[in-house]
């Protein structure tokens, strides 16, 4: 199966937002779910305040880096609402649509509690360890 909707929610957002100021940190993580690595997760950075989101995708081991715009990684200095997705729409091997549930209880995506703040001129890494709900 090939995942489609990172690739295309990245396209679009760079697509609107254009080029970046530059005066972005290096911003790294990982990402856990009961205690286990999660891989193939959308995470969303997306200012407190409103403005334009860094977004990356999950490896194997549940690492990420953001990516601000097309060429620049990273995210500003501020304050974010984080939020981690699985659901997706990928593409079988026969050229048909496939929804892929979500695996993050709300509390991380749609109705997330996550909040992270960046540091200008660090290198911010962040441990995201979720928990599914009991």
């Amino acid at each position: 199966m090939k995942r489609r909707c990172t690739q295309l929610l990245l396209l679009g957002i760079f697509a609107i937002t254009g080029c970046g100021s530059g005066n972005t940190s290096t911003t790294t993580g990982t990402v856990t779910l009961d205690g286990n690595p999660l891989p193939d997760a959308e995470v969303v950075f997306t200012p407190e305040g409103g403005g334009r989101p860094a977004v990356a995708e999950t490896n194997e081991q549940g690492d990420f880096e953001l990516i601000y715009t097309v060429g620049q990684s990273g995210a500003p200095p501020g304050k974010y609402v984080v939020r981690v997705r699985t659901a997706t729409t990928m593409v079988n091997d026969n050229g048909k649509e496939v929804i892929v549930e979500e695996k993050v209880p709300p509390q991380y995506n749609d109705q997330t509690e996550l909040v992270c703040e960046v540091i200008q001129g660090e290198n911010n890494h962040f441990e995201l360890a979720l928990k599914s709900d009991d």
